[in-house]
């Protein structure tokens, strides 16, 4: 069994939070997203289709597993993606020292460069600011957290295939102390929602309280199993996605394919709502009503996971290249709607497949038995 934050992780804003009930794989009920896990360098993550496990024996908390994550699933108790572009506000340059820098001078700590992607460095550029100082990069070859220039020359890449190397912010590797950057702001303080708080302080009681009554040599169920229970509904927006979203009609793009994709639903789409059930960021939502029930979709929530796709039954979902801001923020809109029928037959409610669909299942099945029973006779 994974062991869950423990205090001392918590209070170092070391704690990697789990939104179970948000990850692609236990949604899907396939293994069809590995992202965390490739990201961390000490093999933390373990991921199946029940379950989304963090061994916090291994766990650095260095956060590479934050932007991977293409469903929002997890979160450091000492970082913030939000918190951390409004602490930038709109100066033009910068310091970033992360938890094992030893320059001196001003700037905003972070636990690890490693929790910060090309979309949060673009939406920060948006506001103002063209260059980030990196102090603690020369250390992290020896860093228990892992080396984060890999991270950082891949977000520059990235940065540079958006907005062309006239425009990009600049990642640069910083040395000696900031001096000039004013006092230096601790962004990798613990904090927790409240759901995550109160979540977190029932596990550590039931947890001691369970050492407590329960004798070691003795096999017993999983106290904590289902602590977590897997709602499908939950829906969530993923905060990089967002901050990137809500910046992306200021942003110098170079590149006529923006990272969103959009979505639309081909004639085959039954409505079962499906999709919009399980989509972990809310870019697809189910609409039921009385009068019938359809599929809506907002761009800019979308991160382009895949779930969708892979748990249509019908592979009615055409995912397509967004290529310009307005299309991104364009307003919540229906795709599909099915209105409910009254059956030609029996009279009863029901929602068709499709605009030809004139019996409900069951009248149809007896129609179609019916008519090959006629055919046999007439042989």
């Amino acid at each position: 069994m994974s062991k869950r934050p423990d205090l001392t992780a918590l209070m170092s804003g070391q704690a990697l939070l789990v939104e179970e009930a948000l990850c692609v794989n236990v949604r899907s009920r396939t293994e069809s997203c590995q992202a965390c896990a490739d990201s961390c360098s000490v093999d933390a993550l373990a991921l199946t289709i029940d379950s989304v496990d963090v061994d916090s024996d291994r766990c650095t908390g260095c956060g590479a597993c934050l932007p991977a994550c293409p469903a929002g699933v997890l979160s450091l108790s000492g970082f913030s993606p939000r918190r951390f572009v409004e602490m930038l506000g709109r100066a033009e340059a910068v310091h970033l020292h992360c938890s094992a820098s030893r320059d001196g001078g001003g700037g905003v700590v972070i636990p690890c460069h490693k929790v910060l992607d090309a979309r949060l460095i673009a939406a920060a550029c948006a506001n103002g600011t063209r260059e980030f100082l990196l102090h603690g990069l020369d250390r992290c070859q020896a860093c228990d957290k892992g080396d984060a220039v890999p991270a950082m020359e891949a977000a520059q890449q990235q940065l540079d295939d958006w907005f062309g190397e006239e425009a990009t912010p600049l990642l640069i590797a910083a040395e000696g102390d900031a001096g000039d950057a004013g006092e230096r702001r601790h962004e990798n303080q613990p904090q927790m929602s409240r759901r995550n708080f109160l979540r977190f302080a029932g596990v550590q009681a039931l947890s001691s309280a369970t050492e407590w009554l329960v004798p070691e040599d003795e096999e017993e169920e999983d106290p904590l199993a289902g602590i977590y229970p897997v709602e499908l509904g939950q829906q969530q927006a993923v905060v990089y996605q967002s901050l990137l979203a809500e910046h992306v009609a200021d942003l110098p793009w170079a590149t006529r394919e923006l990272p969103w994709r959009g979505r639309t639903l081909s004639e085959s789409c039954s409505a079962c709502l499906s999709c919009g059930q399980r989509c972990p960021s809310g870019a697809l939502q189910a609409e039921e009503q009385k009068a019938g029930q359809g599929i809506s979709f907002e761009p800019a929530l979308c991160t382009d996971c895949g779930l969708c796709t892979h748990v249509c039954p019908m592979e009615a979902v055409e995912p397509h290249r967004l290529t310009e801001p307005a299309q991104v923020l364009a307003p919540r809109s229906i795709l599909v709607y099915r209105q409910t029928m009254d059956c030609g037959h029996c009279g009863h409610t029901f929602l068709p497949e499709s605009p030809q669909q004139l019996l409900c299942a069951v009248c149809r099945n007896e129609q179609e038995l019916d008519d090959e029973w006629l055919a046999m006779l007439e042989e």
